[in-house]
């Protein structure tokens, strides 16, 4: 080719590239290929890019299959420099601009991250997302313990998901990584978890009474064939429900004030308090137990547990490593309820004793009534009362061989005053 032709190629080049980078320089338009983070900022202007970044990454969006929602940066604990971030482009060379022509360009957003924050957003995202195994379980069918499968959960891999945030370009949608949490409890686990042995029993004795052995009897066939996994508490009134007359309950004595009154479901506080003292020989955790305001006749001072449904509960925890059957018998006068879990349990605690001691016993108040009924100078005692007691309870267990006093409560007992009726001359 003639040398003149040489010339004038490279002389069109030149002014070419001259044009261009003068025509860059002067208009501010950025050349094709170039990206902020993985957004395409080509042809655009600093000031409208910038703002088309800052409107794409307004929100950033965290999806898993139905779920999504949305954080601004600053709420994930995001802190974008802008200003700084295009600064960074426009203070690129002429020639550095030219070449951004010619490949494709990426520039990075000026960031700073709040780990703490993000992992809090992260934890708040995952309770949306993450759904927790359910294990195998027992259920009664009939008379019949039957084992039930358990299903898988989900949880939300968070410190990946932080490190795609923090490692990778910023984007305005994630996928949530979500790895799937197998059950703790299979069904082949449950053969060593069922009840299979006697752990303990306690039997009172009630008074002949036909409405208050009815209430009995409601709320024991309510209790009767509870089944309770390990670690889970049992709640007597969740179980027995509200005492009403629509579910069979009727009239009978109760405490209420301190005195001994009519009242629907009059002889459910015997079913708590007998199960609370099978509960005690077999060795588990109490949660929540209040006394009588009286001392009652049917279990030691200091072994009873009154419930009042809303307002006092009787409740245990299953703190073995099988499930508990609860169970009942009623025998002419005598109630018997019975608690089964597993044979280890039995190897590994064992109840000595159950003894209480009285700190105090407080004598009946006498109170005197006048009655024109008696002859004069005539008087005779209407009441007997009873004294008040301050008990303290214990529970001495034996545990893989050595023994440990265990504190159970303190409790005040009323005196119920003695009545005396004096003539009225």
């Amino acid at each position: 080719m003639p040398k003149k032709v040489w010339v004038k190629i490279f002389f069109s080049i030149s002014i070419f590239s001259v044009l261009l980078i003068s025509g860059y320089a002067t208009s501010g338009i950025i050349p094709t290929n170039v990206f902020m983070e993985e957004i395409d900022i080509s042809g655009l202007s600093i000031e409208k890019a910038g703002k088309k970044v800052q409107d794409n990454l307004s929100k950033i969006f965290f999806t898993y299959k139905t779920f999504s929602c949305s954080l601004s940066p600053e709420e994930l604990g995001i802190n974008i420099d802008y200003h700084k971030s295009f600064n960074n482009l426009k203070n690129r060379t002429i020639w550095q601009k030219v070449l951004m022509n010619f490949q494709e360009t990426h520039f990075v957003l000026e960031k700073t991250y709040d780990e703490n924050k993000m992992e809090d957003a992260l934890i708040a995202i995952s309770n949306g997302v993450s759904i927790p195994p359910k294990d195998a379980y027992l259920e009664m069918e009939g008379t019949k313990i039957v084992e039930k499968p358990g299903t898988w959960g989900t949880k939300v891999d968070i410190e990946l998901l932080k490190s795609i945030i923090i490692k990778g370009n910023l984007k305005n949608k994630y996928l949530i990584p979500v790895r799937s949490v197998e059950p703790k409890i299979t069904v082949a686990d449950l053969k060593e978890l069922k009840p299979n042995i006697l752990l303990a029993q306690y039997t009172t004795k009630f008074v002949k009474n036909p409405n208050r052995t009815e209430n009995i009897r409601i709320a024991c066939e309510a209790i009767k064939k509870t089944l309770i996994p390990p670690g889970e508490i049992f709640s007597f009134n969740q179980v027995v429900g509200p005492r009403e007359e629509e579910k069979g309950y009727l009239n009978a004595m109760v405490i209420l004030g301190g005195d001994f009154i009519p009242g629907i479901g009059g002889g459910i506080c015997q079913v708590s308090s007998t199960l609370y003292n099978a509960v005690l020989l077999a060795g588990l955790e109490i949660v929540e137990r209040y006394p009588h305001s009286l001392r009652i006749d049917y279990v030691p001072l200091g072994r009873d547990a009154t419930v009042t449904y809303g307002i006092k509960d009787f409740k245990f925890k299953n703190n073995t490593p099988g499930y508990l059957l609860i169970d009942y018998n009623i025998v002419g006068q005598e109630l018997t309820l019975s608690i089964y879990g597993t044979k280890d349990w039995t190897e590994t605690i064992k109840v000595i004793d159950i003894p209480h001691h009285i700190i105090k016993i407080i004598e009946a108040p006498v109170q005197t009534i006048i009655s024109t009924g008696l002859a004069p100078g005539e008087s005779k005692v209407k009441s007997s009362g009873r004294p008040g007691y301050v008990v303290n309870t214990f529970r001495i267990i034996e545990i893989k061989g050595k023994p440990q006093k265990e504190f159970l409560a303190k409790d005040y007992y009323q005196p119920v005053p003695r009545v005396i009726e004096k003539a009225a001359f």
